[in-house]
């Protein structure tokens, strides 16, 4: 595998990204003019070496992924003339190098669909005691995660007050439920007012902090259900991603 600048490490979903990963780690040396494809079966610093000499993989190189991914190729030498003439047209194919979301690979902090990256994010030891010291995020990586974040503090209140999006686009930009979401929101994270207002569809980003502000003051932020609420909401400990 040819790196290029600074090592990266990347959580990949299996099912839906590993196999285009793996093309692209395959073309690296293509894309660096190190080789052609036709010259990538001798290319000694690549796992596709490998692939074309399977007697001499080591015990732990699984490179399945890779033919199954081109239409479930077999590790047989028509599979890998096969998969030779899938990198050839993969190389130039800029359509289908956007598909397999290669301009993605070298970016962020997991390769897969939202569910996958939601799920890592509450997966125990990935985010040690709930912060974001096991794999250090910054820039775009630490907002994807944080957004992630925000959706699920607000799905788990929709759920826990009966709502769905439907109600979000129909009820009122001022309705004390969205003004009870949006005040967890505030105050267990760094969720922006214009991502409050866009989610919640609240208005103005300006009309979060003014409805937000005004709870305690007002008898919506006073009732059993309002209580009720919050002890629902809070229970249950949240991760720390917000930096």
């Amino acid at each position: 595998m040819l790196r290029q600048g600074r090592y990266k490490s990347l959580i990949v979903e299996e099912d839906s990204h590993l196999g285009a990963l793996q093309h692209y780690v395959h073309l690296n040396p293509v894309r660096a003019k190190m080789c052609t494809v036709e010259e990538l079966q001798n290319y000694r610093w690549s796992s596709y070496w490998y692939l074309q000499y399977p007697r001499k993989r080591p015990s732990f190189l699984d490179l399945s992924g890779s033919l199954d991914s081109a239409g479930g190729l077999r590790d047989t030498p028509a599979g890998r003339r096969k998969y030779a003439d899938c990198l050839q047209w993969l190389s130039t194919n800029t359509p289908a190098q956007k598909e397999m979301a290669f301009e993605k690979m070298c970016h962020g902090w997991a390769l897969g669909t939202k569910d996958f990256k939601r799920k890592l994010l509450e997966t125990e030891g990935l985010l040690k005691d709930g912060n974001n010291q096991a794999i250090r995020l910054e820039g775009k990586e630490l907002q994807q995660a944080n957004e992630l974040q925000w959706e699920a503090m607000l799905n788990r209140g929709l759920k826990i007050l009966g709502k769905e999006i439907a109600n979000i686009t129909n009820d009122r930009k001022s309705a004390c439920w969205k003004v009870w979401i949006a005040s967890m929101l505030k105050q267990r994270s760094s969720a922006t007012n214009v991502w409050i207002a866009r989610e919640l569809n609240m208005g103005v980003p300006q009309a979060v902090s003014i409805h937000v502000g005004s709870l305690d003051r007002v008898k919506l932020g006073k009732t059993k259900e309002y209580q009720d609420f919050i002890y629902e909401f809070t229970k249950c400990p949240l991760l720390k991603l917000d930096a």
